[in-house]
C-alpha cells in the first residue's frame, strides 16, 4: 500500500483531532437535544395525563361517560395525543377514545390491549411508535397536621395516554441532516488552509512527520533515527524531538500517578461524605421514632390517671404533667423539624392548593385559643388557587398565627388576608401587638431567638417557629417579608406563585377529636381490638386506656404471635398497630395478614413515630389512618369510634 504523501500526512495530523473534536461535540449536542425531544415529550404527556387525572376526578366517581368522553376528547385533540383510556379502581374501561391510524398511516393498540403497556408500579411505557403514561386518580386531599387523622386517600381509577412519536422522530431525522450539512461545511475550510500550508513543506521532514503522527496517538516512546549522512540540521532536529518525546512520556507517567492518588483521595472524600449523609439520615429516623416512643406511652398513661383521679389536687397534678409533656413533644418536633430541614430530609411536594380553604382550616385550629385569650381573629375570604407543598405553606402559616397570638395582648385582632401581585398571591398575618423593633427584626427568624416581653405569656414558646417558617420559605422557593412598629404591630408576608387554570381540589377535611368529657365509650364497649407494637411500655400503656374504655384488647409484640392468634380462630373488629416492627416487618404487612385470615377489611389505625414524607405516602398508598406519636387518647379514641360506625 502506497504510502501517504507529505502533505497527505500533514492534513491527517491536523485533520483528524479537529474531526473528532467537531463529530465527538456535535454527536454530544445532538445526543442531548435528542434526549431533550424525548424527554419533553414525556412532560407533555405526564402534564395532560394530570390534568386529564385531575378533571375526570368527579366523571370516574360518578360514571358520567359523556362527560368522560367530553374532556378525553378535548386531550385527543392535543399536539401528538394519540389514544386514551380512563379505568377505574378495577382496571375497567370507562372510556376509551383514540384515533383510527397513527401519522405513519398504520393502526395501533386497541383499547383492551392498553394493561399491557403500563400500570401503576410501571407508569411510563415507549415502544417504537409511542409513549404510553399511567397516572392515577386520586381524590385530593388538605390535610396538613402532623397529627391530622384524616382518611388517607385511594385511588379511584387511572387515565392511560398514549402519545405518538412521530412528530419527534421526525424532528430528529431533520436535525440530523442538518448537523451533518454543517459538520462539512465547517471541516471544508480547515481541509482547505491545510492544502494551501502543506505545499511549502519540504520532502526532507517525512520522516519527522510519521513520528508526530505517532506521538498524536500516544505512543510516547516513538523516536526519529536519522543516518548520519542527512544533514546537520535534520539530525538537530530529531534529536530535540526525541528528548522532547523522552520527557513527554516521564511527565505523563508522573500525571497519571498524580491523577491516581487524586481519585483515590477523591473517591475517599465521596465514601466519607456519603457515610455522614447516611449517619444523619440515620440518627434523624431513630431519633424521631424512638424519642416519641416514651412520649406516646407517658400521655396514654397520663389520660388513664385522669380517668381514675378523684380529688381536684390530683386533677391539678395532672394536669401540670400533661401540660410538661406537651411542652416536651413541641419542643421535640421542633427540634427534628430543624434538623430535618438542615439535613435536606424534607423534600417539598408542589401542587395545586386552595389558599380560601387553607386560611379556614388555619383559623379554625386557632379560633378556641384566640377566644380563651380574648383577641379577634379574623380571616378574609380568598378564591385563588397557589402552586406549593400544602402541608408545608400550612406549617408556615400556623407558626405565623401562633406567633401573632403569642404576642398580642388581650382584647387585641389578628388578621389573614390575601392580595394578588401580579402572578403571586401575598398571604399577610397582621397583629396588633407589642410590634418588633428595628434591632430585633435582623435576628427574628434565628434559632431560639425570642422578644424580651414576659409580661404577655408565661409560655412565650421555644423560639424556633419563625426560625422554621424561614427555612420551609426557603425550600418551597417562596418569600417572605416583615414590617414591624414597636407598640403598634407587624405584618409577615408570604408570596406563593399563583396556579395558572387551576382546577379547585376537592377537600378532605380531617376529623376534629372529640374532647375527654364528649367522647362515647359505649361505641367501643365490647369491640375486639388488635395492638401491635414491639414497645412493652407503648403496647401496656394502649392496652390499660382501651380496656378502660370498654374494649377487649389482644396484645402482639411480634407478627408471629398474631399470626398464631389466627390460627387459633380469633377475630377482632380494629387492628392498631405501629408502623415499624420487627427486622423489616410494618404494620401495613400485619393489617394484610389479618384482612386475609379474616377475607374482609377491616377498619385500621397506623401509629408512628417517624413523620418523614415516605412513611406518609406508604400509609396513604395503603388506605389505612396514619397517627403520629406522641397520640392524644382524645384523638385516638375519636378516630376509632369514627372508624367502628363507618364499618
Amino acid at each position: 500500500m502506497r504510502r501517504l504523501g507529505i502533505r497527505g500526512q500533514i492534513t491527517a495530523l491536523t485533520l483528524i483531532p479537529l474531526l473528532v473534536v467537531v463529530v465527538s461535540m456535535e454527536g454530544y449536542f445532538l445526543q442531548d437535544r435528542f434526549t431533550d425531544l424525548d424527554n419533553d415529550l414525556q412532560e407533555h404527556g405526564k402534564l395532560l395525563a394530570r390534568q386529564l387525572a385531575g378533571s375526570a376526578e368527579y366523571g370516574v366517581f360518578s360514571n358520567n361517560q359523556i362527560f368522560l368522553q367530553g374532556i378525553a376528547d378535548y386531550t385527543l385533540m392535543q399536539t401528538d395525543v394519540h389514544s386514551i383510556a380512563i379505568v377505574d379502581s378495577n382496571s375497567r374501561i370507562l372510556h376509551y377514545a383514540h384515533h383510527s391510524t397513527g401519522q405513519d398511516g398504520t393502526t395501533r393498540i386497541s383499547g383492551s390491549e392498553y394493561r399491557a403497556q403500563v400500570d401503576l408500579l410501571n407508569p411510563i411505557g415507549v415502544d417504537t411508535k409511542s409513549v404510553w403514561l399511567y397516572q392515577p386518580i386520586v381524590p385530593t386531599q388538605v390535610g396538613l397536621d402532623d397529627l391530622t387523622d384524616a382518611p388517607k386517600s385511594q385511588q379511584i381509577g387511572a387515565v392511560i395516554v398514549e402519545m405518538s412519536r412521530a412528530n419527534t422522530e421526525e424532528r430528529k431525522s431533520e436535525m440530523l441532516w442538518f448537523t451533518i450539512s454543517v459538520t462539512v461545511l465547517i471541516l471544508a475550510f480547515p481541509l482547505y488552509a491545510i492544502f494551501l500550508a502543506s505545499r511549502n513543506i519540504t520532502y526532507p521532514i517525512r520522516r519527522l512527520g510519521d513520528a508526530v503522527q505517532q506521538i498524536a496517538r500516544g505512543n510516547l516512546d516513538t523516536r526519529v533515527h536519522v543516518s548520519d549522512s542527512g544533514t546537520q540540521e535534520l539530525s538537530d532536529l530529531a534529536n530535540g524531538f526525541n528528548n522532547m518525546a523522552a520527557q513527554l512520556q516521564e511527565e505523563r507517567a508522573a500525571l497519571e500517578g498524580r491523577i491516581e492518588e487524586a481519585t483515590q483521595a477523591l473517591r475517599e472524600k465521596k465514601e466519607e461524605a456519603e457515610r455522614a449523609s447516611h449517619d444523619k439520615s440515620h440518627f434523624l429516623a431513630v431519633a424521631s421514632h424512638d424519642l416519641r416512643q416514651p412520649l406516646h406511652a407517658l400521655g396514654l398513661y397520663i389520660a388513664e390517671l385522669q380517668r381514675k383521679a378523684i380529688g381536684s389536687e390530683q386533677q391539678h397534678l395532672i394536669g401540670q404533667v400533661e401540660r410538661s409533656v406537651e411542652s416536651l413533644s413541641t419542643l421535640l418536633n421542633a427540634l427534628l423539624d430543624i434538623s430535618k430541614l438542615d439535613a435536606g430530609a424534607i423534600v417539598p411536594h408542589m401542587q395545586v392548593c386552595d389558599a380560601g380553604a387553607m386560611l379556614k382550616h388555619v383559623a379554625t385550629d386557632y379560633q378556641i385559643l384566640s377566644n380563651l385569650r380574648n383577641i379577634q381573629l379574623i380571616i378574609r375570604p380568598c378564591t385563588v388557587h397557589v402552586h406549593s407543598d400544602p402541608m408545608l405553606l400550612e406549617r408556615i402559616l400556623t407558626n405565623l398565627v401562633s406567633n401573632a397570638l403569642r404576642y398580642t395582648p388581650q382584647n387585641g385582632r389578628v388578621m389573614i388576608a390575601c392580595r394578588r401581585r401580579d402572578d403571586r398571591l401575598r398571604i399577610e398575618v397582621r397583629d396588633n401587638g407589642i410590634g418588633i423593633s428595628k434591632s430585633d427584626q435582623a435576628n427574628i427568624f434565628r434559632e431560639f431567638f425570642q422578644l424580651n416581653q414576659p409580661q404577655l405569656d408565661s409560655s412565650k414558646g421555644l423560639g424556633l417557629g419563625l426560625a422554621i417558617v424561614d427555612r420551609l420559605v426557603k425550600l418551597l422557593g417562596h418569600r417572605i417579608d416583615l414590617r414591624s412598629v414597636t407598640d403598634k404591630g407587624s405584618v409577615f408576608a408570604v408570596e406563593v406563585p399563583i396556579a395558572s387554570g387551576a382546577i379547585a381540589a376537592s377537600m378532605v377535611h380531617a376529623i376534629e377529636p372529640e374532647s375527654e368529657a364528649a367522647a362515647d365509650n359505649s361505641a367501643l364497649a365490647g369491640k375486639k381490638l388488635l395492638v401491635v407494637d414491639d414497645d412493652e411500655m407503648v403496647l401496656n400503656s394502649t392496652a390499660s386506656i382501651l380496656v378502660a374504655w370498654g374494649c377487649q384488647v389482644t396484645l402482639a409484640t411480634t407478627v408471629a404471635q398474631v399470626e398464631q392468634s389466627l390460627q387459633d380462630g380469633m377475630t377482632w373488629d380494629m387492628v392498631i398497630s405501629d408502623y415499624q416492627l420487627e427486622n423489616t416487618t410494618t404494620g401495613i404487612d400485619v393489617i394484610g395478614m389479618v384482612q386475609q385470615y379474616q377475607a374482609k377489611n377491616l377498619p385500621c389505625i397506623l401509629v408512628s413515630g417517624d413523620t418523614g414524607p415516605t412513611v406518609l405516602k406508604l400509609a396513604a398508598v395503603s388506605g389505612h389512618h396514619l397517627l403520629h406519636k406522641p397520640v392524644k387518647p382524645a384523638k385516638l379514641r375519636s378516630l376509632a369510634i369514627h372508624l367502628l360506625e363507618e364499618a
